[in-house]
C-alpha cells in the first residue's frame, strides 16, 4: 500500500477512476477500512438527459416532433365539442344532481309558491261557537289551473248548524301564475268534500254534512244560481254527513251506465258521467249525472253489511281500484273492486253488484271480504296509481299500512313517529305518499317512501299547525296544496324528478 500512496503513515481512501460502474464493495487492512465505489471524480465528465421517446421514435421527421398539438386534434374537437354542449343544454338540469356514486340521498327543496288566508274577508263564517273556520277539503282541476277550497267547521256537537263556503281559485298569468280568487259557492251546511272531475275541468262535485250531493258546471260560473247546479234527491244518505266522493273512470263508468240501461231501458248520453258518494249511515250511492241535460239519477245503492243484520258501519273513506287496460294478462286485476274504511277501523273489500238481481235494493251488500282492521278510525285509503291491486291506508293513531287485495293481512305496517291527518299518492312516483301532519311544529307536509319505509328528505315544507287537507296535482309541474285548521292555504312546487328511487323501491 505504501507504493500506492507514497506515504508510510496511516492509510487513506480514494475514489476510483474506472469508467465501469460496479456494486460497492469493501475491503480492509490491518490498520483501517476503506470503500471503493464506481463514481465520478475530477477526471470524469457526466451529462444527465431524459426523454419519453423510444430509440425508434428518434428517427421521426423533425416537423412532426416539433408540432403540438398532434395533427387533426383541433379539427376533431371543433366537430365534437359543439354537439356535446348542445346535448348538455337539452338535458334536464335537475337530473345532473343525481350522483350514482353517492350513497346518501340528497334533500329535495320544495318552493313555496303561494300562501294565503282563505277566510280573511268572511269573519262571520262559523260564528256562534267561537271556533275558527278550517279548510275541510281541497281539489285540483284536471288541468291544474284551478283549486277549489271548502271552508267550515270540523267539529259539531249534534248536527251541523253552520254555513258552508267553497272558494274557487284560478291561476292567472297577470298575477305571476298565482292563484286568484274567482268565485264563491255558498251552502247552508258545511261542505265536507269537494271533487273536480278528472278529465272534464268544468265539472265540480261537492257534498255537505246534511247528506246532499251537488254537481256544478263552472263553464259559465256567473250562472251558478240560475239552474247550473244539480242536487241529489233528499234523504239519499239518511241526512247524515257525506264523507267521500269519487268520479268513476271510463271503464267503471261504462259498467254502471250499462247497468242503468238494463234497469231503465233509457239510452245514455254522450256526456253522462258516474259520481259515487259514501255517507256516515253506511250507504254508498252511484249517480248518473249530466249537467247539460240536467240528469241526476241513482243507478244503484249499496248498504254495507246490510245482509248480515249488523249495525251499518260509519264510512270514513273509500276508493275504487285503478284500471290497467294495457297490462299483460298475468298482471291484470279485477276492475270492479273497491275498498271501504270505517271510523271503527274496519277494512271492507267490496265488489260491484247489479241492482236488478235483488228486489230490495236497500239490502244490496257489496262486501265480500274483510281485511285485517286498523285499531282506530281510518282517515283515508287510496289505491296505487301504478301498482295493480295495491292500496295504502292511514289511521288516526299514525299507523300506515300497505295492502294487496289478494291477501287479508297487510304487506307492510308502519308506525309513524308523527300524528297524521290525511294523505295522497304522489303522481309519477309509485311508492311515495304525501302525508299531512297534525299538530306540526316544524314541518306541515311529509313525503314518505312506503316501500323503503323511510322519510324522503324534502326541505321547504316548514310551518306549524294542523293540516286538515292535502291535494296533489301533476299537470306539468308537481304542486302540493295544503290547508290547515286556521284556514291557511299553502302551495308548494316540488321537483318530483329529483326524488331518487332504487330497484327495491319499485317492489312492495
Amino acid at each position: 500500500m505504501s507504493s500506492l500512496s507514497g506515504y508510510d503513515s496511516e492509510a487513506c481512501g480514494f475514489d476510483s477512476v474506472s469508467q465501469s460502474k460496479r456494486l460497492e464493495t469493501s475491503t480492509s487492512t490491518q490498520t483501517s477500512e476503506f470503500g471503493e465505489a464506481g463514481i465520478g471524480c475530477q477526471t470524469n465528465f457526466s451529462k444527465d438527459c431524459g426523454s419519453l421517446a423510444s430509440p425508434s421514435e428518434l428517427n421521426a421527421e423533425d416537423d412532426v416532433l416539433k408540432e403540438y398539438p398532434p395533427p387533426g386534434l383541433n379539427a376533431f374537437l371543433r366537430k365534437v365539442v359543439p354537439g356535446m354542449l348542445e346535448q348538455l343544454d337539452q338535458t334536464d338540469r335537475e337530473m345532473l344532481y343525481n350522483s350514482s356514486d353517492s350513497e346518501e340521498e340528497e334533500a329535495v327543496v320544495a318552493k313555496l309558491v303561494q300562501e294565503m288566508k282563505v277566510n280573511k274577508d268572511t269573519p262571520g263564517l262559523g260564528s256562534g261557537d267561537h271556533q275558527t273556520a278550517s279548510v275541510l277539503a281541497l281539489t285540483w282541476s284536471s288541468a291544474g289551473n284551478s283549486l277549489a277550497v271548502s271552508i267550515g267547521q270540523t267539529q259539531h256537537e249534534r248536527w251541523c248548524e253552520h254555513e258552508g263556503l267553497i272558494r274557487v281559485y284560478t291561476v292567472r298569468r297577470t298575477a305571476g301564475d298565482k292563484l286568484v280568487h274567482s268565485i264563491d259557492i255558498s251552502e247552508k251546511n258545511c261542505v265536507t268534500v269537494v271533487k273536480y272531475h278528472p278529465s272534464v275541468a268544468a265539472l265540480l262535485a261537492y257534498a255537505t254534512s246534511s247528506g246532499e250531493v251537488v254537481l256544478c258546471n263552472l263553464r259559465n260560473s256567473g250562472n251558478l244560481n240560475e239552474g247550473m247546479q244539480l242536487t241529489s234527491p233528499a234523504g239519499c244518505h239518511g241526512t247524515r254527513s257525506v264523507s267521500a266522493l269519487h268520479w268513476a273512470d271510463a271503464s267503471l263508468a261504462n259498467m254502471f251506465l250499462t247497468m242503468q240501461i238494463q234497469n231503465t231501458g233509457k239510452r245514455r248520453g254522450a256526456s253522462d258521467q258516474i259520481l259515487i258518494s259514501a255517507g256516515s249511515d253506511g250507504t254508498l250511492n252511484v249517480w248518473q249525472v249530466n249537467s247539460n241535460l240536467k240528469i241526476f239519477e241513482n243507478v244503484v245503492s249499496y248498504s254495507l253489511n246490510g245482509s248480515k243484520k249488523v249495525p251499518a258501519p260509519d264510512i270514513s273513506c273509500f276508493d275504487f281500484i285503478k284500471s290497467y287496460p294495457l297490462r299483460p294478462c298475468d298482471e291484470k286485476v279485477a276492475d270492479d273492486v273497491f275498498v271501504v274504511g270505517t271510523k271503527s277501523g274496519s277494512m271492507l273489500l267490496c265488489q260491484v253488484k247489479a241492482a236488478h238481481r235483488i228486489v230490495d235494493s236497500k239490502m244490496l251488500d257489496p262486501v265480500y271480504d274483510m281485511l285485517d282492521a286498523h285499531g282506530t278510525c281510518v282517515l283515508d285509503v287510496a289505491f296505487s296509481l301504478q301498482r295493480p291491486g295495491i292500496f295504502a291506508s292511514v289511521s288516526i293513531d299514525s299507523e300506515l299500512r300497505v295492502y294487496d287485495i289478494n291477501q287479508g293481512s297487510p304487506l307492510k305496517v308502519i308506525c309513524l313517529d308523527v300524528p297524521v291527518s290525511c294523505m295522497s299518492w304522489l303522481p309519477n312516483n309509485p311508492c311515495v305518499l304525501v302525508l299531512g301532519l297534525a299538530r306540526a311544529d316544524k314541518q306541515l307536509v311529509r313525503l314518505y317512501n312506503v316501500s323503503g319505509g323511510r322519510t324522503v328528505p324534502v326541505e321547504g315544507l316548514a310551518g306549524c299547525g294542523t293540516v286538515t287537507a292535502v291535494a296533489v296535482n301533476q299537470s306539468g309541474t308537481c304542486r302540493i296544496a295544503a290547508g290547515d285548521s286556521e284556514s291557511n292555504l299553502r302551495i308548494w312546487e316540488l321537483p318530483a324528478r329529483r326524488i331518487r328511487l332504487t330497484n327495491e323501491d319499485l317492489e312492495f
